[in-house]
């Protein structure tokens, strides 16, 4: 699957390329969309579960029942699995139909596959866009839509009492944004920045998810053939339930509290070929309180091993690119670890590629037209085309001169523990000129070494001869690669595994002892995290106890060219900022 929206052939190829625009409205605001989510419940999760499901319309090219199936494998929660019961029921039904009758249908099947539709969510958005399409006034619909979404706080009292909008109904609305804009062929004439920007300030109340336990699953069933849904069986296994039926196969999502239970009760209704679920403590995270006026924004790439809740405790902004699992496209940090290489070692291809020019605008746009002063600390230009695109987008946009680029010429690990230390002096209220002296300082200073397991995986990225890893494995013999602004170079070889961790702590040795071994260590896995964390991290906390150490997943980029097995380890010598 091509980094860009692939080119989109046939008599609905206008469709195609409009729901990809409309996707790529939506990662800008995503973070917007955890932070102000608070109906049904405030799992902190409708950005995520958006842009994970409705990725596949990336691909412009793909037949629609082959798109129509992977936005059904990919539908994640309440959000998601509404979300692609409108998009599917649009592109199932004519091109030669009018604009307004396709997204009624899909605004019907949307609305049918929730089991007890609420007011003031984004059912309303969907009904609205139903009602007001069929004109060539894009921004007089998106007008309207706006009124829609603003209503939602009045119509539910959690929303009101919060005084925001309905994270979902927010969500299509991007989303549409960009899809009628480009079915009319006319740019866009209004920033959603300038109706809803304020939304990134709002700090969730803890007391909002006082109490909320259980888990929110989503799943695909194989159902007999001819047997019909039995919807109150669903709604008996869990609550908020969603569910699609497709031929044979049945997608549901629903908020269960005894999650082996749900499976067990699903089991009896068919056989489950996918399953996932998130537990509600693990997402109740209160959002940061926004900082002061005058602070330095910091934003980095997807490439950094900076996880989601690092970034959010950060106030850091990440910008992903994709990585391509078989069939299936997902924003590079918002896939986990376990599905990322359990993949690759079942043969299954894992690439990467960018984010549209056009997506990666949206997001500089939203970011600086919210904050004044922006610090885009990005991967490495040898890596991606990350700091081009953002160089030139500077130079031309109105708002380009509130944001600086600066090229790490980092990945993983290493852009990690420099963007980890610029965010927190960010916030100290320093001009940005100091702030970003403070960040190539760091980049000068930070080390990162990063150990595969085997050499095969390199070798199938075309990173090295399949000969050279095939003597390499044979013969036990492995690199230590370190990413480099010239581009990922071997720095030494190491033949035991016992000799890596060795070598690493020699490394750390080095780098720490100007400091008095004061300094910031991120320890890094891909699956092999109970490992790290039981023999790598004891060891560097004994041996650097003046270091802080955190151990976290690796780059998903990275892991996808070093593969499964592989962990890394990055410093930054110093003490606090």
């Amino acid at each position: 699957m091509p980094g860009q929206p692939t080119a989109a052939e046939g008599p609905d190829a206008g469709m195609r390329v409009a729901l990809a625009k409309g996707y790529e409205r939506l990662p800008a605001w995503a973070d917007v969309l955890d932070r102000i989510n608070l109906f049904p419940v405030a799992d902190g999760d409708t950005g995520r579960n958006l842009v994970v499901s409705l990725a596949p319309l990336r691909d412009t090219s793909a037949p629609t029942e082959v798109l129509a199936k992977r936005l059904l494998l990919s539908a994640r929660g309440n959000s998601g699995n509404i979300a692609v019961g409108f998009v599917t029921g649009l592109l199932r039904t004519s091109p030669d139909l009018g604009l307004a009758d396709r997204f009624a249908h899909g605004a019907r099947l949307a609305r049918q596959a929730v089991a007890d539709p609420q007011p003031g969510t984004m059912i309303d958005v969907l009904d609205a866009a139903a009602r007001a399409v069929g004109t060539d006034d894009a921004n007089r619909v998106v007008d309207d839509l706006v009124r829609v979404v603003k209503a939602t706080t009045d119509r539910l009292d959690v929303l009101k009492q919060a005084r925001v909008v309905d994270s979902g109904a927010l969500g299509m609305l991007a989303f549409f944004d960009g899809m009628l804009h480009a079915i009319t062929g006319n740019s866009s004439a209004r920033s959603l920045a300038d109706d809803f920007g304020k939304l990134a300030d709002f700090t969730r109340d803890p007391s909002t998810a006082a109490g909320l336990h259980g888990c929110c699953l989503d799943a695909v069933l194989r159902l007999p053939k001819q047997v019909p849904l039995d919807r109150g069986a669903l709604d008996r296994i869990g609550s908020e339930v969603v569910s699609m039926r497709d031929g044979d196969m049945l997608k549901v999502h629903m908020h269960v509290d005894d999650v082996d239970g749900a499976r067990a009760a699903l089991q009896r209704l068919g056989e489950v070929l996918r399953w996932s679920w998130d537990d509600f403590a693990d997402q109740q995270r209160p959002a940061p309180a926004a900082a002061a006026s005058g602070c330095v924004h910091v934003m980095t790439d997807g490439a950094a091993s900076v996880s989601r809740n690092d970034a959010e405790a950060l106030g850091v902004t990440l910008l992903d690119n994709y990585l391509n699992v078989g069939e299936i496209s997902v924003p590079e940090s918002r896939i986990s670890p376990d599905d990322e290489y359990s993949a690759i070692r079942r043969n299954v291809r894992v690439s990467t590629s960018q984010a549209s020019t056009f997506e990666r605008h949206q997001h500089y746009e939203r970011i600086a037209g919210h904050y004044q002063n922006v610090l885009y600390l990005c991967v490495g230009s040898v890596y991606t085309g990350n700091h081009d695109v953002a160089s030139a987008w500077t130079a031309e946009h109105p708002l380009g001169g509130r944001m600086v680029v600066v090229d790490s010429g980092a990945a993983s690990g290493r852009l990690a523990v420099v963007v980890w230390a610029t965010a927190r002096r960010a916030r100290s209220g320093e001009a940005r000129s100091a702030v970003e002296a403070f960040a190539r300082g760091a980049l000068a200073r930070a080390k990162e070494y990063i150990f595969p397991e085997k050499l095969e995986y390199l070798a199938r990225g075309g990173r090295m001869s399949n000969a050279g890893a095939f003597f390499a494995d044979l013969l036990h013999v492995a690199p230590v690669i370190s990413p480099l602004p010239d581009g990922a170079r071997k720095v030494a070889m190491v033949r035991k595994p016992e000799d890596r961790l060795g070598f690493a702590c020699d490394r750390l040795d080095k780098a720490l002892a100007p400091t008095g071994g004061a300094g910031l260590v991120l320890l890094q896995y891909t699956d092999n995290r109970g490992w790290v964390e039981e023999h790598v991290a004891p060891c560097v906390r004994e041996r650097f106890p003046r270091a802080e150490c955190h151990v976290r997943p690796l780059s998903a980029t990275t892991g996808a060219h070093t593969g499964p097995g592989t962990w890394a380890v990055a410093v930054l010598p110093g003490g606090e900022p």
